[in-house]
């Protein structure tokens, strides 16, 4: 069943705003979009391929155009052709994936490069010494091993039903191609320190890092925690998301980001109950238990505007926390919700063996706990 955004999708133009707010930089080509799909037997590469799909959309979703997936013990596989625009490369290479699921391993030019595991987390891969100049020949396999214990899986099931939702696999998030420098930021950690009007940075690479935030300039290495003043705080809240815009420069390589000062911990209150706390006063949190799931696309919004409306209408209904349900969504979900003014509260997504009722339903009843340590 198409949602409002997946009537309206254009398919040239597949959620092509950039995926990684919080890191990023001018270098940014998009491949989402139509690519060669097949779905095989074993591991060998596909004589010929079963048609065209359209990434990040699962193969089992409407959006995709595919419409069935990989059955266990089968493989996915993903092709596509790429030609860099003139002056794109830059010294370095890096193909970004936002999510595939599960296990999915990168080739390029023939080359096998990279093989990551895990349905929900990002992934990149250089695959600076694979290319030749020329054309890019990119090929992506992909196992996905749902209801067999071996991997998170949030509500997938193959058998869909009552609370449990349609299995999905493969690309799930945007792909992209960055050129960067030969030295570059490859990660960044921000941590406000409330307390101490203090900004704690982190800067993944080599090298003096130069920061600018707030009308302030610092210069630092990179490699090891920088913790900078931040003057004038302005805290963040739902009734006041502030974000403070943020630059960074590592050698020839600059990205732009964001942060917010604000400061979650759990206290007790002037009637010595213990309470939820936002910026050193109690906070009452109300809000709902956010799925994440798409009629058209399952785990993948058909737009960003589908994002921002669940958020804002959550929002126009008086809450102030989502608590995004045992999935990880795509960065751009979070930082809507950062400058929109939505708490977060983030499940962790759940194992892949089954539901015993002795351990999940069996304590909310007798009060007695047995390990749970397997899911």
């Amino acid at each position: 069943m198409l949602t409002p955004w997946g009537e309206q999708l254009d398919r040239e133009r597949v959620l092509q705003e950039y995926p990684r707010p919080q890191l990023r930089r001018d270098s940014y080509l998009n491949l989402n979009g139509l690519w060669h799909y097949a779905i095989t037997p074993d591991a060998e590469q596909p004589a010929q391929w079963d048609g065209e799909i359209l990434v990040p959309f699962s193969p089992e979703s409407e959006l995709s155009g595919a419409q069935r997936g990989p059955q266990p013990g089968e493989y996915l596989w993903y092709r596509r052709c790429v030609v860099l625009p003139e002056g794109f490369f830059r010294g370095r290479l890096l193909l970004q994936f936002g999510a595939v699921d599960q296990i999915a391993t990168v080739f390029v030019n023939g080359t096998e490069l990279f093989t990551h595991v895990g349905g929900f987390t990002p992934f990149t891969v250089d695959i600076t010494d694979a290319y030749d100049g020329n054309a890019l020949d990119i090929t992506v396999r992909v196992l996905d091993t749902t209801d067999r214990g071996e991997q998170t899986r949030g509500k997938q099931t193959l058998n869909p039903g009552k609370i449990w939702y349609t299995a999905q696999s493969g690309i799930w998030q945007t792909v992209w191609l960055e050129s960067v420098p030969e030295r570059y930021i490859r990660g960044l950690r921000i941590i406000p320190r409330f307390d101490a009007s203090a900004l704690e940075l982190w800067v993944a690479g080599e090298g003096m890092c130069h920061a600018e935030f707030g009308g302030s300039a610092f210069d630092f290495p990179a490699g090891q925690p920088a913790v900078l003043p931040v003057a004038a705080l302005h805290p963040w809240s739902p009734e006041d998301p502030y974000l403070y815009d943020l630059t960074l420069q590592l050698g020839d390589d600059a990205v732009q980001s964001y942060f917010a000062m604000r400061k979650f911990s759990v206290e007790t209150d002037a009637q010595g109950q213990k309470r939820l706390f936002l910026n050193g006063a109690p906070y009452f949190q109300n809000g709902l238990l956010d799925q994440g799931y798409w009629s058209d696309g399952l785990l993948t919004a058909p737009s960003d505007e589908a994002l921002i409306f669940d958020i804002e209408t959550a929002k126009r209904m008086g809450f102030n926390m989502l608590r995004k349900h045992i999935k990880l969504e795509p960065l751009r979900w979070y930082y809507h919700c950062d400058r929109l003014g939505m708490l977060v509260w983030q499940d962790m997504p759940n194992g892949g063996s089954r539901y015993r009722a002795d351990i999940i339903s069996l304590p909310l009843i007798s009060g007695v706990h047995l390990r749970d340590d397997k899911y």
